[in-house]
């Protein structure tokens, strides 16, 4: 008895961290979906795509593994950096001049579990459902929905996942 209890959990247990694993591989699928996604939601409103920027995709997605690795969920960083200190850390252009005034990067983050019945979603186990969760959250916050529909060109996104299957996301906006 106690032996097959303890077969079945490893069994659960191994199933699970399969489940994570493929999340951690498909995440270059989830950016893309996140992106597109964030670009329906301005073409709802007549605004103009975001493009990407490979530079802007890379400090989103250093932002979402560093937020796993260093565990902490925040704009500013383990190292007490914000959005804009980061890119400039990284010589990547921080601020763009629009008339007479500068703006500069703006972020969003989220956390959305890969899992089968996250509230106000439902199951997430698949990269088209995880990517519609995360964005919908933004959609549903007023300051997130805000960088959406901002005065932006350019659009980074980056997502990472935990051992415990919890995806990072983070889109940086210039």
């Amino acid at each position: 008895m106690r032996k097959s209890i303890t077969n079945s959990l490893l069994v659960i247990l191994i199933a699970f961290s399969l489940t994570i694993g493929f999340a951690q591989k498909d995440t270059e699928l989830m950016r893309m979906l996140i992106f597109e996604k964030t670009n329906a939601l301005r073409a709802e409103k007549g605004l103009p795509e975001l493009k990407p920027l490979d530079s802007l995709m890379d400090l989103a997605q250093m932002h979402s593994e560093n937020m796993v690795k260093h565990n902490f969920y925040a704009h500013v960083d383990h190292l007490g950096q914000n959005p804009i200190q980061r890119a400039e850390k990284y010589n990547i252009k921080a601020w763009v001049k629009n008339g007479n005034q500068f703006t500069g990067i703006a972020e969003n983050i989220a956390q959305t579990p890969w899992f089968e019945n996250v509230r106000g979603c439902g199951d997430t186990q698949t990269a088209e459902n995880l990517a519609q969760c995360m964005v919908t959250g933004w959609r549903n916050s007023s300051p997130h929905y805000k960088n959406i529909l901002g005065d932006y060109t350019h659009l980074g996104v980056g997502l990472y996942f935990d051992e415990n299957g919890m995806g990072f996301g983070t889109q940086n906006f210039r």
